[in-house]
């Protein structure tokens, strides 16, 4: 147990890696028409699991700010845990929706606390301004394992049903859950337990003091638009390449490609931000995503298997860009979070982009029930060309 907590990070990243691996993530449509569902579905249950992250996120992170962040990681790992085996030994509207919901759950619990673990431990070491090359290794870790587990979860779909996937997850996502059991538990000041009346005007006294905060909060509305405009773009690749006859190997390869560019992207963040700077890479990510929904309406319009990958191929790459501004702009907020209600703060912007994506998909689900979804990316498009505004107003300010 010595010899495993001597390099805690190692082992949390080792353990995100694992548990990414998720082999239903390329194959999750199919997944959800094998329980009956339809793309209505598919695009409103991604919105549902949004919704739940969104209302989720601050308590989960508040709770991380109370009890020890390894405590509520490995919770988090068991709501995970929780939904995988609901899925194997059940099937169903309800069943996959309540999976969804423990999946919002889950995610809640260790995003906000997972980059304050690190950022505790940096503080330790008194190396916290490594944060943006450590926190980018870590989201590295993460969208490796989502890229590995997109190959993987073609490659076993062919030979095996959705139970045994299941089942695959299971094993390893347990074995994660054993090595976050020998992380060392990182000091951190915490929010002294009281009650609930002073604990819910904490929370709000910490959301409001992040979003009046003018070294941040124009960075989280823009990262969190961002985010959301990428929620629509991801889960339309499926629906879009089931559409165009696209062979469903490369449903994994297209998955692939996307976490591959997330997990490079993060990886060399730091590198980018010496290289472009924080400022001109929002804007430059702005012109990747009008480009992006020029190339996806065309998609929808002139149906073409070859076209249509290529095109999903060059959104991936934009999304990489997007991803290098993400993690920018959580090392940011750290930056400037108080101490003892860090988590709560790191939430704070995860929420916004929970709010983004949930509304963003749920509106899309509407549109889509009375217009085409060329029309609907149409709208989309002209929306987020005011988004604009956003990136030019940091562009002037002095971080």
């Amino acid at each position: 147990m010595t010899i495993l907590t001597k390099k805690p990070l190692k082992l949390l990243n080792t353990a995100v890696f694992l548990q990414q691996q998720r082999y239903l993530l390329p194959v999750s449509f199919l997944f959800y028409l094998y329980n009956g569902l339809n793309l209505s579905d598919f695009i409103f249950f991604q919105g549902i699991f949004y919704f739940v992250c969104l209302i989720s996120e601050i308590p989960a992170g508040y709770l991380g700010d109370i009890f020890k962040r390894k405590n509520i990681l490995i919770f988090s790992y068991l709501l995970f845990l929780s939904r995988i085996t609901l899925w194997i030994f059940f099937k169903g509207y309800w069943i996959v929706l309540i999976g969804e919901i423990l999946y919002g759950l889950s995610k809640s619990c260790y995003r906000g606390v997972s980059d304050g673990y690190i950022y505790d431990y940096l503080k330790t070491k008194n190396i916290e301004n490594s944060m943006l090359k450590r926190y980018g290794k870590y989201n590295f870790f993460m969208s490796s394992g989502c890229a590995i587990s997109a190959i993987l979860g073609v490659a076993l779909y062919k030979y095996f049903n959705f139970k045994i996937l299941l089942i695959l997850e299971f094993i390893i996502h347990t074995i994660a859950i054993l090595l976050l059991i020998f992380l060392p538990q990182i000091p951190h000041i915490q929010v002294k337990k009281t009650t609930f009346k002073v604990h819910f005007l904490n929370i709000i006294n910490t959301i409001i003091t992040t979003l009046k905060n003018k070294n941040i909060n124009l960075e989280i509305f823009y990262s969190s638009i961002l985010v959301g405009t990428t929620s629509i773009f991801v889960w339309n690749f499926q629906p879009a390449m089931k559409l165009a006859n696209v062979a469903i190997v490369l449903f994994g390869v297209i998955y692939f490609i996307n976490h591959t560019t997330r997990a490079f992207a993060s990886l060399y963040a730091q590198k980018i931000i010496n290289i472009i700077n924080f400022k001109k890479l929002g804007l430059l990510v702005w012109v990747c995503y009008m480009f992006s929904f020029l190339i996806i309406i065309l998609n929808r319009i002139y149906i073409n298997p070859v076209f249509c990958f290529i095109s999903l191929i060059i959104i991936c790459l934009a999304i990489g860009m997007q991803m290098a501004y993400n993690v920018s702009t959580t090392s940011l907020v750290h930056k400037y979070a108080k101490n003892k209600t860090r988590a709560t703060t790191s939430s704070v912007n995860y929420m916004i982009a929970g709010f983004c994506s949930s509304a963003f998909l749920m509106l899309f689900k509407n549109l889509i029930d009375y217009i085409s979804p060329s029309k609907a990316f149409l709208i989309y498009a002209i929306c987020f060309a005011f988004v604009l505004y956003l990136p030019y107003k940091i562009s002037k300010k002095e971080l």
